[in-house]
């Protein structure tokens, strides 16, 4: 499993942020929140650069949300 914690500098439309983000690809399951979210897949993925402000974070473990 791979998870991805992404924070972004501003509250995120994540409507709009996730295929920019992962493309095609559909996270098994997530968890958001106005500006961090959680998104985990069975299988590994390459997130899309989209700048300084959004940071990726990945994990093989899950990512425990705060």
């Amino acid at each position: 499993m791979k998870s991805y914690k992404v924070t972004c500098l501003f509250q995120a439309d994540w409507v709009s942020l996730i295929p920019a983000l992962f493309g095609t690809n559909q996270p098994d399951s997530s968890q958001v929140s106005a500006n961090v979210a959680i998104f985990n897949f069975s299988y590994p993925v390459t997130p899309n650069n989209l700048g300084p402000l959004v940071i990726v974070e990945e994990s093989e473990q899950p990512f425990i949300f705060e």
